[in-house]
């Protein structure tokens, strides 16, 4: 994005020479957000248009600002805008995270960070201060047991929960959003065949080719055993879901 300090004393016809003699070559292109976002998440985006009215003021509007940053100057796969609490005065921390070729998270880049707060200048309160800031991906896997039906192909419903678990998660949660086991019990109890679901685990995966974050699974399960608490600074993902759900039959 290009800005002059003063055009005040610039001509309109020399600011739009300037303008139209500048190039710019990436020896590497802009990582942003390559896939599509869902119809739910578009349906939610243009609803949370309406109350921005072209200013910043939530935290909801800012966020909305980050999706609307045109793609030209990078794009953002998911945001979260929170009030930084060491602060004294209106300091926000945006966490923003991409998406890579192969449509894994991947830390945005300085050049689309830079964008960014550029556009959010034009709309935010005088007394905002920003933070743009990388949020800490967790990767993680889920282990899981079910018990088939009778008369059934066991090992075609094993094949069909693992593929129902993959496509629940082939979109990447948001920041904050915690993973719900009783969602994760739902996906394989709605697949054909299944008897019922024994067990669900949780697991943390930091070996190669995943994120070094180290995440204590059971240290941030809630008190009734119903999903894993989400750091408000950190993303999940499953990153390999070929490979990162196992189940077994009993």
């Amino acid at each position: 994005m290009l800005e002059f300090e003063d055009v005040s004393s610039l001509s309109s016809a020399t600011i739009s020479t300037v303008r139209n003699s500048l190039e710019v070559v990436n020896e590497e292109p802009i990582v942003g957000n390559v896939t599509n976002p869902s119809t739910a998440e578009i349906k939610q985006r243009i609803y949370d248009t309406f109350p921005t009215q072209n200013r910043a003021v939530t935290q909801q509007d800012y966020e909305n600002l980050v999706y609307r940053m045109p793609a030209k100057f990078g794009s953002i796969k998911r945001c979260s805008v929170q009030k930084d609490p060491d602060s004294q005065k209106r300091n926000l921390n945006v966490y923003v995270i991409s998406e890579d070729p192969q449509n894994k998270l991947i830390n945005t880049n300085d050049t689309i960070k830079t964008n960014l707060k550029t556009w959010l200048n034009h709309y935010r309160m005088i007394n905002d201060t920003i933070d743009i800031l990388d949020p800490f991906i967790i990767n993680f896997g889920i282990n899981f047991i079910v018990k088939p039906q009778k008369n059934v192909d066991k090992f075609k419903v094993l094949d069909e929960c693992v593929v129902a678990l993959a496509n629940a998660y082939s979109t990447p949660l948001f920041i904050g959003e915690p993973i719900s086991k009783s969602q994760i019990f739902n996906v394989l109890n709605n697949v054909s065949g299944v008897s019922d679901v024994v067990k669900v685990q949780i697991i943390n995966k930091t070996s190669a080719n995943y994120s070094s974050v180290y995440f204590d699974v059971e240290e941030n399960t809630s008190p009734d055993g119903d999903y894993i608490i989400t750091p408000a600074n950190a993303i999940m993902e499953m990153k390999f879901p070929e490979v990162d759900i196992k189940g077994k039959l009993r």
